[in-house]
């Protein structure tokens, strides 16, 4: 008994089998691409994109149609002391009218709309930067909530034989009453912290398959070892900046907001309309032309161009907003990462195999009568303790990970995907 007591607590860390191949990143790729490909919103952002497409197929289109008009007059001249009886006249007239842009109207119409299809495609990729984060982020805390509950399993499992063993060296009197209390309080406590680790497993699990529309447990295991800190922080912050997709996207919206106010500068011109038409006028043949200019003098337009003006400087002073924002972001996101990385490569090479030697140590001086109950009770608390820290900087480094690489739009670099 005391031996299987000494065996499980020797388990209580994470399990011991050889890393000699360092599996790739790009091992949990299908798993992002099968999120990318089928999660609502992925869908979304698409339908965004072909809206957008449409919309500007429509500003794409001619400002006006030509009308055709029809026009009849009916005209009598009464009886005259001269002519003796009067004459009725018909006059007929078939006139087609069109109304030309004198500008560029349609130009800038046709600017705005595909700035408008550049401004969905960015929001299409930061919609599945975000997701595929998220995706990440998921999997790492579904992962890191195995372990845990892993951990858990196998604490109670060595409380539970601690405990048969107490209770045993009590009915033969080598212990006393206190160790069998401590036994029994130790379970209980290593009962309840399973209970809160399967809380937490089962949450994570269900996230993780809300996410994904699949079978958590068949997803790839994440590498032990992370992309070194030089490789995601290494990159000039500018060329990250520039290429990023809620920067794109804001750039694509300044350019917009300038087609529109060059648009109202042009709508100020007046579109004058041209008319062509011929009928009859009794027996003589009519033909019929004209010109009409609208006069500006009630709505000049210059309103609009204000307004419009102080629409890009606000669509400006965005972009700069969130380009500086981005930049914290991200500075603050590499910083993260680099701490996060080092503690869980600290704890990985120097602290796993100490924890095993722990967990050796403390059986043996068990066995030997070396220690108490209470002080090997301790000590495997303790050495537990300490893999539940590794479990949680494996955890913080993967989740540090995703954050870092969505706010560089690192994933293809890293993963070979791109969002």
């Amino acid at each position: 008994m005391i031996c299987a007591a000494g065996a499980a607590a020797s388990q209580l860390i994470f399990p011991t089998t050889a890393q000699a191949v360092e599996p790739s990143l790009t091992a949990i790729t299908p798993y992002l691409e099968k999120v990318l490909a089928e999660h609502p919103r992925s869908h979304q952002a698409r339908s965004d994109v072909e809206r957008a497409r449409a919309e500007a197929e429509v500003l794409a289109q001619p400002l006006y149609n030509p009308e055709l008009g029809f026009s009849g007059e009916h005209k009598r001249t009464p009886a005259g002391t001269d002519s003796g009886t009067g004459e009725t006249t018909w006059t007929r007239v078939v006139e087609v009218s069109l109304t030309t842009d004198f500008g560029a109207k349609q130009q800038r119409r046709s600017e705005i709309g595909t700035q408008g299809v550049d401004v969905a495609n960015a929001g299409e990729a930061e919609a599945r930067l975000a997701l595929v984060s998220e995706a990440l982020t998921r999997l790492a805390r579904y992962q890191g909530a195995l372990d845990k509950e892993a951990l858990a399993a196998r604490q109670e499992a060595a409380m539970a034989s601690f405990m048969r063993l107490a209770e045993r060296q009590r009915k033969a009197g080598d212990s006393s009453a206190a160790d069998l209390s401590l036994a029994r309080l130790a379970l209980a406590e290593t009962a309840r912290l399973r209970a809160d680790a399967r809380v937490d497993l089962a949450r994570a699990r269900e996230e993780v398959r809300g996410l994904c529309a699949c079978v958590p447990d068949e997803i790839a295991q994440l590498p032990p070892q992370l992309p070194i800190e030089d490789a995601v922080v290494g990159e000039d912050i500018d060329r990250v900046l520039d290429r990023h997709p809620i920067l794109r996207g804001l750039r694509a919206r300044v350019e917009v907001a300038r087609s529109e106010l060059r648009l109202s500068e042009e709508e100020r011109i007046p579109d004058p309309t041209f008319r062509l038409g011929g009928g009859s006028e009794g027996d003589a043949t009519l033909v019929t032309f004209g010109v009409s200019v609208p006069i500006p003098v009630l709505n000049s337009g210059s309103a609009k161009v204000r307004a419009s003006g102080r629409g890009l400087v606000t669509a400006e002073a965005a972009e700069a907003t969130a380009r500086r924002e981005i930049a914290t972001e991200l500075a603050a996101a590499r910083a993260s990462y680099v701490e996060a990385h080092r503690g869980w490569r600290m704890w990985r090479d120097q602290a796993m195999a100490p924890i095993e030697q722990q967990a050796a140590l403390m059986e043996r001086m068990w066995l030997g009568g070396e220690i108490t109950a209470t002080d090997y009770f301790i000590q495997i608390r303790e050495t537990a303790r300490v893999a539940q820290q590794g479990s949680e900087l494996k955890t913080s480094a993967w989740t540090s990970l995703a954050t870092v690489l969505k706010a560089s739009n690192g994933f293809e670099t890293f993963m070979g995907l791109a969002p």
